[in-house]
């Protein structure tokens, strides 16, 4: 008798219930699978991997992995590496999802007035605001001093949590991602495909360009040259202080030496 009865249970039809608790058990197993395969992408972090299994951005979210989020994060929201994001401008509606980052940084590629709820948003939750007035390879190249100035904060994981962000998330956060990669030893091809991902479809073959011909030797180069200027300068102030120094001795020898009187002999 009892095994009929759990039989003619397991025949009938799920209620709207039981089949809303199922899904939302397989969407949490996936949800846990995915967490776990991109905590492996973050261990190897090779070109590769980060582009085909670490991407995570609205757009796939919204099309690739339909699930109901409670939030929503900013547009063209990625991961680069752990720790570090990228997205475009956040607006009021974004500000639920960034603070579930714990952000302790956020570098903005464009001055411009804070929108409305901005400042309180970023004081409220004690994160340092850096803001790069960047202008995008469209109108004119991008000095090697200001990306300098960029990736020694971007590249500082002392700084993490770090959101980077422009307007859209496109083209200068994408110049700024494809020069981290290039320090990281990203080959091209891999940096325009992720360039391209982010951008599309308005993809800037002045930001391709950059992207290309940028080596990373630029922002050592650099650094290098500035040192070795500020060791010639030194060098020169120690010579042109030790030529001062023996100047002034010899003046004071000359002008204290008195000739000595020649002796008198009497006849």
């Amino acid at each position: 008798m009892t095994s009929r009865t759990n039989r003619n249970r397991s025949e009938e039809p799920e209620s709207s219930e039981e089949m809303k608790g199922r899904v939302a058990l397989v969407n949490i197993h996936e949800h846990h699978q995915s967490h776990q395969s991109l905590q492996m992408t973050y261990r190897t972090a090779s070109p590769e991997v980060v582009l085909q299994e670490a991407y995570i951005s609205a757009k796939d979210i919204a099309v690739e992995r339909p699930i109901t989020m409670a939030r929503n994060p900013p547009k063209n929201f990625g991961v680069v590496i752990q720790g570090l994001y990228r997205s475009g401008y956040p607006e009021i509606a974004d500000y639920p999802f960034i603070s579930t980052l714990k952000l302790k940084t956020i570098v903005t590629l464009v001055s411009k007035d804070l929108p409305d709820g901005y400042k309180q948003f970023v004081d409220s939750n004690c994160i340092t605001h850096k803001v790069f007035d960047m202008t995008g390879t469209k109108k004119a190249d991008i000095p090697i001093e200001l990306m300098q100035s960029i990736m020694s904060v971007v590249s500082n994981r002392k700084n993490y949590p770090l959101l980077i962000h422009c307007n859209q998330g496109k083209h200068r956060t994408g110049c700024v991602v494809g020069v981290l990669r290039k320090a990281h030893e990203w080959d091209t091809n891999s940096i325009i495909q992720e360039y391209t991902k982010f951008a599309a479809p308005k993809i800037r073959e002045t930001d391709v360009k950059y992207l290309t011909d940028f080596k990373a030797s630029h922002l050592k180069s650099r650094s290098n040259g500035l040192s070795a200027n500020s060791r010639r300068y030194f060098l020169f102030v120690g010579v042109a202080f030790i030529a001062l120094c023996g100047f002034m001795y010899t003046f004071d020898q000359l002008r204290c030496w008195r000739p000595t009187s020649k002796p008198s002999f009497s006849s």
